[in-house]
């Protein structure tokens, strides 16, 4: 159990979870040292070009009183979409903070759209606000599409994430399956992960990003998982059909 210190003079716990994996193959490249608010990854160097990686994740809230509207324009190198526009604002009225918007953002997501593996389905935004069926592609483009139209900073991820056998797109090789999530940058504490469609504001110790987008996937990369010790304490939070985990804010929750 950690403690952090926040605005305000108080102390809070906060909870870990540590990961460690052995990457081997060319592609091991792809991995760097990432670092943003409650997440870690390390690289290390082992055997005959192999590397481990060390994850960390902690629950301490997110300390962020970052103002909403943020100030920030809606990026003008959006498609226009007047019904996407729409969605954005209604979802985030009578939001004074941006953690309170973006959270307000991923939960009306999660409740129009829901999860399809099915890969040959499109996953530009235009197409998945429309069906309302995604994979995690979808709902990240998705997510960050609606998040830049409200002025809040946002960005696409790809790396891997940790699955059992028998969940969609599981691979044995990688121990899990590629992956998309997102970024939301916060003024006052840098970048801070999402999943669209499985948490707000932080994700698990399964989460392995690349250093970078990767225009192909890989096609030499082996992952072992080896070991996980500690846990988190995200409170679950129903959107529609949906259930998404929610790291705290030290601003508290804010819903619709």
């Amino acid at each position: 159990m950690l403690t952090a210190w926040l605005a305000g003079g108080r102390f809070v716990s906060a909870a870990e979870e540590r990961a460690l994996y052995l990457a081997e193959g060319e592609d091991v490249r792809l991995f760097d040292h990432y670092d943003n608010d409650g997440y870690s990854l390390e690289v290390e160097p082992a055997a005959d070009g192999a590397v481990r990686l060390r994850v960390r994740v902690e629950d301490a809230p997110l300390e962020s009183v970052a103002p909403f509207p943020t100030g920030t324009p809606r990026d003008a190198a959006l498609p226009s979409s007047r019904e996407r526009d729409a969605f954005a604002s209604d979802a985030t009225r009578d939001s004074r903070h941006q953690a309170d918007a973006v959270a307000r953002i991923l939960l009306a997501l999660a409740a129009r759209v829901r999860y399809d593996a099915d890969r040959a389905l499109p996953q530009d935004p235009a197409a998945v606000f429309a069906s309302g069926r995604a994979d995690c592609v979808g709902f990240a483009e998705l997510a960050v599409d609606l998040l830049r139209r409200v002025g809040v900073r946002a960005r696409t991820v790809q790396g891997i994430l940790r699955t059992n056998p028998g969940q969609p797109a599981h691979e044995a090789r990688i121990a899990g399956t590629y992956h998309r999530w997102i970024e939301v940058y916060y003024p006052d504490r840098g970048w801070v992960f999402s999943d669209p469609s499985a948490s707000i504001n932080g994700v698990d110790a399964r989460y392995i990003p690349f250093r970078s987008r990767a225009l192909v996937k890989p096609r030499s990369l082996t992952l072992v998982f080896v070991d996980q010790s500690g846990g988190l304490s995200y409170a679950p939070v129903e959107a529609g059909a949906a259930r998404l985990l929610e790291r705290p804010s030290a601003r508290g929750g804010a819903r619709p």
